[in-house]
């Protein structure tokens, strides 16, 4: 009689341990109404900086009269409100003369950006 008692306790406890490992998976799992309430996040779509070197070279080439080459990231985000920098130099010449800001400000890219002087140091 004992080992018959000792034997429901047993598949009882086993039993009661099956059904709180079932209800904990089900409380604490994935919950696919929860996916569809997080917020997308929005992909991040890059472009290359090619355009934007050459047409900050051809206008400040054109305004200063010698060649120029423009550095830029390679790649930037193309959304709206990007913003970077990029270092002009002389052709051929490793000292910075000017720094343009650039900002994407239209869709597939579309930039605008405005270059100031490079501050030299100062002699001491």
């Amino acid at each position: 009689m004992k080992k018959k008692l000792i034997d429901l306790l047993l598949l009882l406890l086993v039993a009661g341990g099956v059904v709180a490992l079932a209800l904990g998976v089900m409380m604490w799992g994935d919950d696919p109404a929860a996916e569809e309430k997080a917020p997308a996040v929005p992909k991040v779509v890059y472009m290359s900086t090619d355009g934007v070197v050459a047409n900050i070279e051809r206008r400040l080439e054109g305004q200063t009269g010698y060649g120029l080459k423009a550095r830029c990231p390679k790649k930037v985000d193309e959304a709206v409100g990007t913003t970077f920098r990029c270092s002009v130099r002389r052709d051929g010449q490793d000292d910075k003369i000017a720094i343009a800001t650039v900002e994407i400000n239209g869709k597939g890219g579309q930039f605008t950006w405005t270059s100031e002087p490079y501050p030299k140091p100062a002699a001491g």
